[in-house]
């Protein structure tokens, strides 16, 4: 397989940056066919074929899908008693993608998000706060499903374990985080597509605390 570097593959398409970060996070399986090379990302020359005018028809298609997303999330908003809205109000730390190396089903993912869960009490769970609201969706271009998940760490000493010990668990997979900013809505993203079956779940050590969103109030506490 040949590969390019950024700029060089960008003047193959004639794409800006931006198309290309988009075209990759919405499709992470091609993402792990990129490779990094003395701190440079190289991109798979072949990719250059999915660069067209049938592309450019799905990003607007999909920003078609994120304007209903956002009609939607006003809606839940809307109604103050509805799942996704509680959820939304709660304070989280982290928004996760997994996106798994082997071909894994709905049941295997579930799984896989139990099995975090419980290894994250076993280490942390007596010095901290822990919840993960997760789904589980199909990939777009190959068969198999990944995980989006939000998590809360009340103690915030613990952060940088935490986020090195999901790294540890999910070692022969892709895992990208970030800090979870309310106002990018991902919580309704997560459950977009309606909360069925093994699709989805919450786990936590404390749901019933009514102090789970006050983390000045459970930071440094063993619980």
């Amino acid at each position: 397989m040949k590969y390019k570097s950024v700029n060089s593959f960008l003047k193959i398409i004639n794409r800006g940056k931006s198309t290309l970060y988009r075209f990759y996070h919405r499709n992470e399986d091609l993402y792990g066919e990129t490779k990094k090379k003395r701190n440079k990302r190289l991109i798979p020359e072949s990719h250059a074929k999915y660069f067209n005018s049938e592309l450019m028809h799905e990003e607007n298609k999909l920003l078609c899908q994120k304007n209903q997303s956002m009609r939607n999330l006003i809606d839940c908003l809307v109604d103050k008693d509805s799942f996704q809205t509680s959820l939304w109000h709660k304070k989280w730390s982290y928004f996760f993608t997994v996106a798994y190396k082997l071909e894994r089903n709905k049941r295997s993912c579930f799984k896989m998000m139990h099995g975090l869960y419980e290894s994250l009490i076993d280490n942390f769970g007596a010095e901290t706060d822990i919840m993960i609201f997760f789904t589980t969706e199909p990939f777009t271009s190959r068969l198999g499903y990944h995980n989006h998940f939000t998590l809360y760490v009340s103690n915030t000493k613990l952060h940088d374990e935490v986020i090195k010990a999901i790294k540890t668990y999910f070692n022969f997979d892709r895992v990208d985080y970030g800090k979870y900013d309310m106002y990018q809505a991902g919580l309704f993203y997560l459950s977009k597509e309606g909360l069925v079956g093994e699709d989805w779940d919450i786990l936590g050590n404390n749901l019933s605390d009514k102090n789970i969103n006050d983390e000045d109030d459970t930071n440094n506490k063993a619980i």
